[in-house]
């Protein structure tokens, strides 16, 4: 718990700035999915996996990508299950990110707060949760310039982020 408070003050605060670079999102993305694999496994999810299979390029920070991925997956996982999406596309202009989860009880969760400091839906509080996963995956997403935000289809929870994609070569700053 502490580190996730020490992570959400660090992030929080305006002075701090994330070093971005060129990165291959595709790349990274498959490395954190493969590493959830046993965990699925165990709970007998087959998620469904689409990745653009065309590198996408952007301008991010390797670690705090990575941090969002695990962020995301783990929730899903710790208050989701039966059912997972992860779909990775891009246009002209953006590159596009949807992770979705089943869920028990949609009507449980204020879907406008999952990205407030401390919240938790009902079916979250007895598990180990601090309530700042989330809050600190959308300032990661802030930091590298993208857009965060989450809904509710039916019994599917579903985050959805994008970013801008690097142009042929010319880095976005």
């Amino acid at each position: 718990m502490l580190e996730e408070l020490f992570t959400f003050t660090k992030v929080k605060n305006e002075s701090y700035v994330l070093e971005l670079s060129h990165c291959c999102i595709n790349r990274m993305l498959k490395r954190v999915v493969f590493s959830y694999y046993e965990e699925w496994q165990k709970k007998e999810i087959v998620p469904n996996i689409q990745i653009a299979e065309e590198p996408i390029y952007m301008d991010g920070n390797v670690q705090a990508l990575q941090r969002v991925f695990q962020n995301i997956i783990k929730n899903a996982l710790d208050h989701g299950g039966r059912k997972m999406e992860i779909v990775l596309y891009s246009d002209k202009e953006n590159v596009y990110l949807n992770f979705g989860n089943w869920i028990q009880h949609p009507e449980e969760i204020e879907v406008e707060k999952v990205f407030e400091r401390f919240y938790k839906a009902d079916l979250a509080r007895s598990k180990n949760s601090t309530g700042l996963g989330l809050v600190i995956t959308k300032e990661l997403v802030n930091k590298m310039h993208g857009t965060i935000q989450a809904r509710i289809e039916r019994t599917m929870f579903y985050i959805e982020i994008s970013f801008p994609k690097e142009k042929e070569g010319i880095k976005i700053s």
